[in-house]
C-alpha cells in the first residue's frame, strides 16, 4: 500500500474533528466523529468510540435533512472509512447503534 492510501491516524482525525467544531462546520464534524467512532471501535477503544458516536449523532440531529441534497455525502471515504451515501441521524443511529445503546 503506498503512503497516499494509508488511513489517516486517529490523532489527525481528532484534530480535524476539533477544527471542524471550532469553525462551525457541523456536517464535517459529524462525519469526522462518525469515522472516529468506527476506527476506535475497530481498534478496541470502546469508551472513546462511544463518545464519538454520541457526538456524531448529536451533530447529525442538528443538520438539515429535508431534501436528498441535504443528506447526500460529498465524499466517498474519510480517514480510510467509507462514508454512507446518505449521511443523516438515522444512518448514524443504525450504523453506530451498538455504541449508542451502551
Amino acid at each position: 500500500m503506498d503512503e497516499e492510501k494509508l488511513p489517516t491516524s486517529i490523532s489527525e482525525l481528532r484534530k480535524s474533528f476539533e477544527d471542524e467544531c471550532f469553525y462551525g462546520d457541523d456536517r464535517a464534524a459529524a462525519e469526522y466523529a462518525y469515522v472516529l467512532a468506527i476506527r476506535l471501535r475497530t481498534e478496541g477503544d470502546r469508551s472513546e468510540a462511544q463518545r464519538y458516536a454520541m457526538e456524531s449523532l448529536r451533530l447529525a440531529e442538528g443538520l438539515p435533512a429535508s431534501s436528498l441534497e441535504d443528506v447526500s455525502s460529498t465524499r466517498l471515504t474519510l480517514g480510510g472509512v467509507p462514508l454512507p451515501e446518505r449521511f443523516h441521524d438515522g444512518v448514524v443511529r443504525r450504523r453506530l447503534g451498538d455504541l449508542l445503546d451502551s
